[in-house]
């Protein structure tokens, strides 16, 4: 199994899951907007497999990348780039500036309002 077919799995089975457990999307989403929260808490457990655990795109850390792509990294985030500075140095301020971690997986049941616990 890779990371692509299991985030296809996870999304539907939350899709599922929701449908059979209740509060489909459109009445889910009118709680939330009227501040009520009642709902049905669904909660799947998994384990620590690599393809579980895959970061979106924009909480992927630069480390692995060339100077060049760390300068982009750090661009795309709005992070000020010192003119000289060395990939050491762009990689420390890269790290210092990384946003909180998301996982595709968690995305993915978050749009069902289901719970993914580690």
């Amino acid at each position: 199994m890779d990371s692509s077919h299991f985030l296809a799995w996870i999304d539907r089975t939350a899709s599922l899951l929701r449908k059979q457990f209740g509060n489909n999307h459109l009445f889910l989403f009118l709680l939330l907007r009227l501040n009520l929260a009642i709902y049905t808490k669904i909660v799947l457990v998994i384990d620590n497999a690599p393809w579980h655990n895959r970061l979106t795109n924009d909480t992927m850390s630069p480390k692995s990348r060339g100077r060049k792509n760390i300068i982009q990294w750090l661009n795309a985030h709005n992070i000020d780039v010192p003119a000289k500075a060395v990939k050491a140095e762009l990689l420390d301020i890269a790290m210092k500036n990384l946003p909180e971690k998301r996982y595709e997986t968690d995305e993915a049941a978050k749009k069902y309002n289901v719970n993914i616990l580690r």
